[in-house]
């Protein structure tokens, strides 16, 4: 199928497709900036041209600028406000000068701003679902209910989100607006041992030789932090050398876990490290990988501590039972269940061996099933699906 198209490239006199995508944010690397930046660095330049216009940009827009990739910064402000109506003179332009043929949006703002762009301008426009839809508030579903119709096309991050769009009913389901699930990708190369060497225990401030386990999420309160501090009060009762890594930034969470830490007597177990950029080398310190979600998407964590060869434990909500195989590569329990989350991390710690053959099944299933390369070549297919001719 790609060399079909690479041989269709070639023959065409407008071989370079230009591509607009519009964010509400592009500050920090998370779930939806990290697909935009790998669509922005890993795909055919040959084929396509990525632009991004984003409302809030932050350390990542700019840093994507001094790499040569221009991000495009609109007014904040809604769409009726009188901002909201010179982002859309701004874009329109941009539409004309760039020759796009096609809009790609992410989050609800993007998605009002893409759709009537996409009206004035005869414009196919592909909207992507990254999450269960709990933070949708009630004004942006009803815009979906009334006006879902008119998207050519939407992605889901994963089958759960792609079932949970479908019985929100913000789209038709007569097959008018296509359904397509596009899985994360991870670039192989930057996650695993033989690749990253992992910082010292020291340098986070951990002592001897005790086991670690690490979790990576933004501490609020849907990311289920809670419930491990609760589990890691049972846990060092059996495993005393244990050591908790919490990673993330605080989002008002933080106040409370330090609270319950205090109370689990637990202050020379956890360590909490905020927001880091080196996470690739920090997870092969892991001896146990943690993701006690209440509600998840498609989590990019997931792919990063399989692709690290760890052993996982995730509760099973949204697509993570898309990512992790329960039984083999890690645990697979149920939310809000702390007695659970303890049981699965000790049973891994007792049995090392079996927590080894786990990390390294991980490692394959992200190979076979959830590189960067599958991710990319089902958007460049899209692209081409959907893009004006």
């Amino acid at each position: 199928m790609k060399n079909s198209w690479s041989l269709f490239v070639i023959l065409s006199p407008h071989k370079i497709k230009n591509i607009l995508i519009i964010t509400d944010v592009y500050m920090e690397m998370g779930g939806s900036e990290r697909t935009v930046t790998r669509l922005l660095t890993h795909s055919d330049k040959k084929q396509f041209k990525i632009h991004v216009a984003c409302l809030i940009p932050g350390r990542l827009s700019k840093e994507m600028e001094t790499r040569g990739f221009p991000i495009y910064t609109l007014l904040q402000g809604g769409i009726y406000t009188q901002n909201g109506l010179k982002n859309i003179l701004y874009l329109r332009k941009l539409i004309k000068a760039h020759d796009i043929s096609l809009i790609v949006t992410y989050h609800e703002a993007s998605d009002l701003y893409g759709l009537v762009l996409a009206k004035i301008s005869g414009l196919p426009i592909v909207t992507n679902r990254r999450d269960m839809g709990f933070k949708t508030r009630w004004q942006n579903a009803t815009v979906y209910r009334l006006f879902g119709k008119y998207f050519d096309a939407v992605v889901s991050v994963c089958n759960a989100v792609q079932n949970a769009v479908i019985a929100l009913k913000w789209f038709p389901n007569d097959n008018t607006v296509p359904m397509i699930t596009i899985y994360n990708g991870i670039d192989l190369a930057e996650y695993g041992t033989q690749k990253k060497e992992a910082v010292s225990r020291a340098s986070i401030g951990i002592d001897g030789s005790g086991p670690i386990v690490g979790v990576i999420a933004n501490l609020r309160k849907i990311k289920g932090v809670a419930y491990l501090i609760s589990a890691a009060s049972s846990i060092v009762k059996q495993c005393p050398t244990v050591q908790f890594v919490i990673i993330g930034h605080d989002m008002g969470e933080k106040i409370t876990l330090d609270a319950l830490i205090k109370e689990h007597n637990l202050t020379q177990n956890v360590h909490f490290l905020k927001h880091r950029l080196d996470v690739a080398e920090l997870i092969p310190l892991f001896d146990v990988a943690v993701l006690p979600s209440l509600s998840e998407g498609f989590s990019n964590v997931l792919l990063e501590y399989m692709a690290s060869g760890k052993p996982v434990v995730a509760t099973d909500v949204g697509g993570n039972k898309e990512a992790l195989v329960h039984g083999e590569t890690g645990f697979l329990i149920p939310p809000a269940d702390a007695p659970a989350l303890c049981d699965a991390i000790l049973w891994l710690l007792k049995d090392q061996e079996k927590a080894k053959q786990f990390g390294i099944a991980g490692r394959k299933r992200v190979e076979r099933v959830f590189s960067i390369e599958k991710m990319i070549h089902a958007y460049e297919t899209l692209f081409h699906q959907f893009c004006k001719k």
